[in-house]
Formats: C-alpha cells, sequence, structure tokens
C-alpha cells in the first residue's frame, strides 16, 4: 500500500497495472479504486457515496484499514458494551460510516459467525403459525410497550426493564424499574417518554396485570391514547417489543457474566449501540428516523477526522429547521418503501414450512439447553452449549453426540442442534480403537453391556437400555 500513498502524496497519475500486479490482493482491490483515493492529514481515505452515486458531493471519507489492525476495528465495533455483539449487517452499516478494506462485508460476516458468544446466546427457532402484519406510517403513530423481567436485583433496587417500542421509527427505550406496579409503570412513561416525545396516538400492550389496571386504563384515557393488547398466550401479536427484548438479553448477557446486578449500568450503553445501527425494517438508524441525525460515535474521537467545513458555524435557523425537516421527509419516505418489503419478506420467510437438514458424523454443533440453575437468572444465561461432536446419526432426526471423549454420548433432536462455526472446534474426536468405530458406536464383538457402561445407560433419547449376560450387536450396530 506505501506504493499506492506515495504516488498520491506526490500527485501521480495512476500507477501501472506492472508495479501493483505482484502486490497483495489489498494492494490491486485499492489501485482498481484509485479515483476514490484521497489522502487527508498524511492518511490514506476512500470516499463512500452515501445514497445517490450521481450525488458526487455526498460522500464520506473511510480511513482505509490494513488487514493486521482490522481485528482491533472488530473488537470495538462488536465486543466491546457499546457495540452490543449485534449481528453482521447492523456492525457493517457502523464501521462504513468510519473505515474500509476490501471484503469487509465478507470478513465481518465470518466473525460474527466465529463469535462463541453470540452463536451460544442465538433463539431456538420452531415452527410457527402464519404471520400477521401491521403498517404505520409516522412517528409516534403506535408505540408497542412490554416489561422485561424479572433480572437480577441491581445495587440501585431494580428488577424490571420497561420497553417501549415506536413501531415507525423503530426507536425504542428501555427504563431500569423497580417492580412492575401500575403506578410505577404509568409515573416512567409520563416523566421518562411521554414528556420527551409526546403523547403515542397507540399503544399496544400484551394482557399483564400492570397494563390492564384502571390506574393504566385512566392515564390512557386522560392522554386520549388508544389502548390495544395482544391475544393471550401470543407474544407474536406484539413482535416488534418481543423481537427487542430478545436483542437486549443479547446484548446485556455479553457484558453481565461475571457481575449480573449492573445490567443497569450496562443498559444505557447497549441501548445507543442499539439506536445509532441501521434497522433491517426500515434501512435507517432509529436516530436518524426520529431526529433526522445520526449521532456522534465514541469511536469517532479516537480517529484522525478528515478536514471539512467549519462546524462551529451555524446556519440560519429556519434554513437549518428546513434542511432538517426535508432529510426527516425523505427518511420517512424512504422508510415506509423498506417497512412494507420487509414486512412482505418477513411473511414470505415466516411462512415458509420447515427445511430438512443434515448433520455429519464428526460435525461439532451446538446444543441448545434452557434448563435453569439455581441462583443464576436464565434470562441472561446463553442457551447454547458446547461445542459438541456428532458421533452417530440414528435416523433422519436424531443424533448421538458428545462434549468430549470421557464424557457418555446422548441422543438429541436435530431442532436442538446448530452447526458450529466458531474459532475453537473440538480436536478429540479421533479415537478408532477395536471394538469402537470412529462414531463411538461398537461395532461386531463388542457387547451391549460394555456400551451401555459407555454410555452410562443413555443410548436413545433418554431411555435407559439395560441387559442381562453378554451379547453381540449386529453388523451395523444396534436397532432402535
Amino acid at each position: 500500500m506505501s506504493l499506492i500513498v506515495t504516488y498520491l502524496q506526490e500527485k501521480k497519475n495512476k500507477p501501472d497495472w506492472d508495479q501493483v500486479s505482484k502486490g497483495t490482493s489489498f494492494q490491486k482491490t485499492i489501485w482498481r479504486q484509485w479515483d476514490r483515493l484521497t489522502i487527508n492529514n498524511g492518511m490514506l481515505y476512500r470516499k463512500f457515496y452515501c445514497s445517490d452515486k450521481d450525488d458526487v458531493d455526498n460522500f464520506k471519507l473511510q480511513l482505509l484499514v490494513p488487514k493486521s489492525h482490522q481485528k482491533t476495528v472488530f473488537k470495538y465495533f462488536h465486543d466491546v458494551p457499546s457495540a452490543g455483539h449485534l449481528g453482521p449487517d447492523k456492525m457493517l452499516s457502523r464501521i462504513q460510516q468510519l473505515f474500509y478494506w476490501p471484503a469487509m462485508k465478507r470478513s465481518i460476516t465470518r466473525y460474527c459467525k466465529e463469535c462463541d458468544q453470540c452463536a451460544a446466546r442465538k433463539s431456538l427457532k420452531r415452527n410457527k403459525a402464519p404471520l400477521g402484519q401491521y403498517l404505520v406510517g409516522e412517528p409516534m403513530e403506535r408505540v408497542a410497550i412490554d416489561i422485561l423481567g424479572p433480572l437480577p436485583l441491581t445495587k440501585r433496587q431494580n428488577r424490571y426493564v420497561l420497553v417501549l417500542c415506536d413501531c415507525f421509527s423503530k426507536w425504542t427505550e428501555a427504563y431500569a424499574i423497580p417492580d412492575q406496579e401500575s403506578l410505577t409503570i404509568a409515573r416512567t412513561i409520563v416523566n421518562e417518554f411521554i414528556c420527551r416525545f409526546g403523547s403515542p396516538l397507540q399503544l399496544h400492550s400484551d394482557q399483564g396485570r400492570s397494563f390492564e389496571a384502571k390506574l393504566f386504563q385512566d392515564l390512557c384515557d386522560l392522554l386520549k391514547i388508544d389502548k390495544t393488547r395482544s391475544t393471550s398466550q401470543h407474544p407474536q401479536s406484539n413482535g416488534s417489543v418481543e423481537r427487542f427484548n430478545r436483542t437486549l438479553l443479547s446484548m446485556l448477557t455479553f457484558y453481565c457474566q461475571n457481575d449480573q446486578r449492573n445490567w443497569d449500568e450496562i443498559l444505557p450503553q447497549v441501548m445507543m449501540a442499539y439506536r445509532s445501527s441501521v434497522h433491517a425494517s426500515t434501512g435507517q438508524t432509529p436516530n436518524m428516523m426520529m431526529f433526522g441525525r445520526n449521532i456522534f460515535l465514541p469511536m469517532e474521537a479516537v480517529i484522525p477526522r478528515p478536514d471539512g467545513p467549519n462546524e462551529s458555524t451555524s446556519p440560519e435557523t429556519d434554513k437549518y429547521v428546513n434542511e432538517l425537516q426535508d432529510a426527516m421527509s425523505k427518511s420517512h419516505v424512504l422508510a415506509r418503501k423498506h417497512l412494507k418489503q420487509n414486512s412482505e419478506y418477513q411473511k414470505r420467510h415466516y411462512d415458509l414450512k420447515a427445511v430438512k437438514r443434515e448433520l455429519q458424523v464428526g460435525q461439532a454443533v451446538w446444543l441448545y439447553d434452557a434448563s435453569k440453575k439455581k441462583g443464576i437468572c436464565h434470562k441472561l444465561t446463553s442457551k447454547w452449549k458446547g461445542p459438541y461432536v456428532v458421533t452417530r446419526k440414528i435416523d433422519d432426526i436424531t443424533y448421538l453426540v458428545r462434549r468430549s471423549k470421557k464424557q457418555p454420548g446422548k441422543v438429541y433432536h436435530i431442532d436442538r442442534l446448530l452447526p458450529y462455526q466458531g474459532r475453537n472446534p473440538p480436536t478429540w474426536f479421533s479415537s478408532r480403537k477395536t471394538g469402537e468405530s470412529h462414531d463411538g458406536i461398537p461395532r461386531v464383538g463388542s457387547t451391549l453391556e460394555e456400551y451401555v457402561r459407555e454410555t452410562n445407560g443413555h443410548c436413545f433419547s433418554g431411555h435407559i437400555i439395560g441387559c442381562k449376560g453378554r451379547m453381540n450387536l449386529p453388523a451395523r450396530g444396534m436397532a432402535d
């Protein structure tokens, strides 16, 4: 890359292909984008056109990051609390505002897939009924509300999280509260939400007793808020806030493993990460949708800022207001289009039937284990355990898996198994002793009694198999 930097600093023409053909793929890719490269404060930048490529003046400067420093960027945009361990799309949208390197989407996606903490926190997916649709057209038209908890009691005596999500802008507020009494909920909504954003036209909740109390109903009547509720035992009717709850718990889990009593201190930071990331449904960040601008990220304070217009010069008030309204209007028009397209896509995707999948013997997998342990809040605990190894395929939907060579094998349904794509795959799976195959199942000459002893009796679907005396197994192993 030094050759390209030298040419740019000396304002020379684009170097010949022969001069870069023997270089790295990084250099070749940068060379192909010569017209978008520039030197600023002695550092190499690339022009990133934000929306319309025909608008040559609407761009940001991305600092080029060599491969040796990309892991540092990954850490600050994925692992730390203000990054929130969000997915590759949100991570890419945030990194693109500041940095660039060739094939960054592929490397970001791979980094997220290889993150054991992210994989261990994934939810268990099941087939569900067809998805209903409800479209909104402006901010504060419909706000979904829910209570998350109970969580571990914090030093500030908080145990629950009150969540409010604007269904159009996807702007979400999360307030730590001590209890879920109707008075606490009503006071928090009025003082923290309505006093800042105004009254919503419609407030949607589940049938929790806090939202069905007379005090809460009177509050909605007083403020002329249309109160709606979801059907009983059907959280999908309040899908936007329920989906956010899973995201919030996932983000909090990464930073509360050692001390689960500090989640309310981490809460504002992970909320900043969420609101500054592009939402898949709108194609915009909640900050842009709600206020017409994006916030200044902490990472921007530690890198050299490109030279630009004097930001201390304030524009005329009327001009600024008009420009802000115009920007928000364009964002909302684009968001409505994205919401409609995303809603149609989600329905098609959600309504698809289950797809048959298969695991291979020797493949590393995660095991879904939602069992609760005394003294540990299961909502802040990773549900996927592993990695395990598939040691035998029992039939099309059940597999024998092991955590280690010393632990007994157990049979699980494929719905509870997920391929492991992390950076630390197990290496113990190499045994080929006499009387034992590579999958840990005895062959001809081995005895059922030995196999039962090896697996502690947990052979098929949790049923304990006993035997009297010694007997040989058939050539293809034991039948169910």
